[in-house]
């Protein structure tokens, strides 16, 4: 952590609010908005700029952002970094903690104002194949009847949204850039069904570039697309981190993440480790009301089936809808998970492990789970959750209650 005290040291902030990001990271959304991080309010009007109006350095270089970073090294902080505040308020960790100890060592690049970002995360469009229940149109083209049908957004809307008028326009900024980069983080929407990401693995491969850390966060569901099969190009990189965005096991993972196959995502796993074993995996599995009282049985399904080690599941607690957020579940649900977690981080610990760093993690944010549940008592939203869980069965024909019999004490 010698970043940290050498901001202190130089910058004296009156809080710790200081992030990393605004100078090795650019990250584009879907709307084509430029923003701090993707824990970032996405709108225009709290964003750096459009990529469809300015160009990359522009954006880089411009008055926004530069307040932006003076205010993180002040002290004085943003109100778009709510988010992280509110995770470490929480006793969460949050992707403010993370990203400073990850990129660390880019401490001499602070008082640069020439340098340009080293980290990219270009959402390119709202393209997926599932309609997860704890996501919505804006990040999945496949929510769109859906949404339509539950009126959250306008009959106008068009399923598809794509964040460049001329993604080739783009492509002729992006990719000199490719030259300097060390991460590309590929995120949706699901990358693995946008032609972009294979636009991009394409050109790093022609630059000699496969030492470039590759991180993805993907539903995990297919490995196919159009011509490519993505074990081709994954072959020719040398770091590839692979989060794998699965909520629950068996029929409940096929109900949060609907389309889905459970046993097509088990092959997957098994065909990734047999064929392409340099690869990390992690399950990141986003904690939420769904399946706060399971997650602990999904983790050791897994490392019994050998499908992961132990540290490779990583609860990311979700923050927003909020009827979804564990924090807003009545005192004595939580009570009850917390019993469920105690002797679970008790298993995890009893357990052996490949990679401590990350097993020390994967401890934190499970320990991290009984502090949201012990010093949040949140708002009891209760009702605002049974809604969201009858509206869409609905619609789409579901019965989450045979599924999730563990709810069935919140529609009491």
């Amino acid at each position: 952590m010698k970043l940290i005290s050498n901001i202190v040291s130089r910058f004296k902030p009156k809080q710790d609010v200081f992030c990393i990001m605004p100078w090795v990271h650019f990250h584009v959304t879907q709307y084509g908005t430029v923003t701090p991080c993707c824990q970032a309010p996405w709108q225009q009007e709290h964003s750096f700029g459009n990529i469809n109006e300015s160009s990359i350095e522009e954006i880089w270089t411009n008055e926004k952002i530069n307040l932006f970073r003076q205010n993180l090294k002040t002290g004085k902080g943003d109100k778009r970094c709510e988010q992280c505040y509110l995770k470490e308020k929480q006793g969460y960790t949050s992707l403010r903690q993370v990203a400073n100890k990850k990129y660390s060592h880019f401490n001499n690049i602070i008082d640069k104002p020439d340098s340009m970002p080293v980290y990219f995360d270009i959402r390119f469009s709202n393209t997926c194949n599932l309609k997860c229940r704890i996501c919505g149109p804006w990040s999945s083209s496949s929510w769109h009847s859906d949404a339509l049908k539950l009126g959250i957004i306008d009959e106008n809307a068009k399923p598809l949204t794509y964040a460049f008028k001329n993604t080739n326009a783009f492509f002729e900024e992006l990719f000199p850039l490719l030259n300097t980069a060390e991460e590309f983080y590929f995120a949706g929407g699901e990358p693995l069904v946008m032609q972009e990401h294979y636009d991009i693995l394409e050109e790093l491969i022609k630059q000699g570039r496969t030492n470039i850390q590759l991180t993805y966060n993907t539903n995990f569901s297919s490995f196919r697309y159009k011509n490519y099969h993505i074990f081709e190009l994954w072959k020719q990189f040398k770091n590839i981190n692979i989060s794998a965005s699965l909520d629950a096991s068996g029929l409940r993972g096929e109900l949060l993440r609907k389309n889905i196959d459970w046993e097509t995502v088990i092959e997957n796993r098994k065909l990734l480790k047999k064929e392409l074993p340099h690869i990390e995996f992690t399950v990141s599995a986003t904690l939420n009301a769904y399946n706060l009282m399971h997650l602990p049985d999904f983790h050791k399904e897994w490392v019994n089936l050998k499908l992961i080690n132990v540290e490779d599941f990583i609860p990311t607690l979700l923050m927003n809808p909020k009827e979804l957020n564990i924090s807003n579940l009545p005192i004595n649900y939580k009570q009850k998970a917390i019993s469920a977690y105690l002797p679970h981080i008790d298993w995890i610990k009893s357990t052996t492990s490949v990679n401590k760093e990350k097993r020390h993690y994967m401890l934190n944010q499970f320990n991290n789970i009984i502090t949201v549940l012990t010093k949040n008592k949140g708002e009891e939203r209760a009702e605002d959750f049974i809604k969201h869980i009858n509206n869409l069965d609905e619609i789409r024909n579901e019965k989450t209650l045979n599924i999730f019999s563990e709810l069935k004490e919140l529609f009491k």
